[in-house]
């Protein structure tokens, strides 16, 4: 057995040994080009294959990489967009502020800041709560307005910390007003099913145009006089009837609002 192993050992150097012989020599060179020959496309397949798996990895890489960038990109713009908007927000905010100091300068009531914390609507009513109350001096039928003055609604509730201010579109609402026009007429402005409001009972022979301020008449103890409510948008009027009805538009949109006065004459 062992002398198998030696005799095959030996046999194999020797093939070997002529093989590098007769490659040197030149005699094997016929055989070599077929064996490259029939090897050659199986050589360039393993390299392409190599090659375009080396394509696809970098071309995942950098499908990763842009995929990060666009995702940090877009976190960036939404960041940029929520800075704008709150600061967007702090600037009217602050016009409003000053718009409302600028009133309270100009007049010896006293007014108590709030804050509108909710809103409560049906088909039939608009109102919203504020957080001050009783604690604050608060009571039932006090103005409230904002900006420079411009009267959204009155109390109808209050609790200790909290009031409900029912707004002039507000179905059940009721405001003594003046229209400044020459005859500075009287009337009620009433609101219209939680979506508008108009002024009412103003006598046939009064002339009323289209712009005509309305502000509040003073007849009522708590709300104090000259408080811009709205402007007239139109006449409805019938002949027969002894009173006319003049169309409000108002002079803010009562959605949206954030912050207002109580007025406590």
């Amino acid at each position: 057995m062992f002398d198998k192993m030696i005799k095959s050992s030996i046999i194999g150097l020797t093939a070997i040994l002529l093989a590098v012989f007769f490659h040197y020599i030149g005699w094997l060179r016929p055989i070599e080009g077929v064996i490259a020959a029939v090897f050659s496309p199986v050589q360039q397949l393993a390299g392409s294959i190599y090659g375009g798996g080396a394509g696809v990895y970098d071309f995942w890489l950098k499908k990763r990489d842009l995929i990060k960038e666009n995702e940090s990109l877009r976190a960036e713009l939404v960041a940029a967009a929520i800075d704008a908007s709150r600061f967007k927000a702090l600037e009217e905010e602050n016009a409003l502020l000053k718009k409302e100091m600028n009133f309270i300068d100009e007049n010896d009531f006293k007014f108590v800041a709030a804050k509108i914390i909710s809103g409560v609507s049906d088909p039939l009513s608009r109102s919203v709560i504020i957080n001050r109350g009783r604690r604050d001096g608060l009571e039932k039928g006090l103005a409230v307005i904002a900006d420079s003055g411009i009267l959204i609604g009155k109390i109808s509730e209050v609790s200790d910390d909290f009031s409900k201010v029912v707004l002039l579109s507000d179905n059940r609402s009721r405001v003594a007003a003046t229209i400044q026009n020459l005859d500075h007429t009287v009337g009620l402005v009433e609101g219209q099913y939680g979506l508008s409001f108009s002024m009412t009972n103003i006598p046939q022979n009064q002339e009323i145009r289209d712009g005509d301020l309305v502000v509040t008449s003073g007849l009522e103890g708590k709300i104090p006089k000259n408080l811009l409510i709205a402007k007239v948008a139109g006449v409805r009027s019938v002949e027969s009837e002894i009173f006319k009805t003049a169309i409000l538009t108002p002079i803010i949109a009562l959605d949206g609002l954030s912050d207002v006065l109580a007025i406590i004459p």
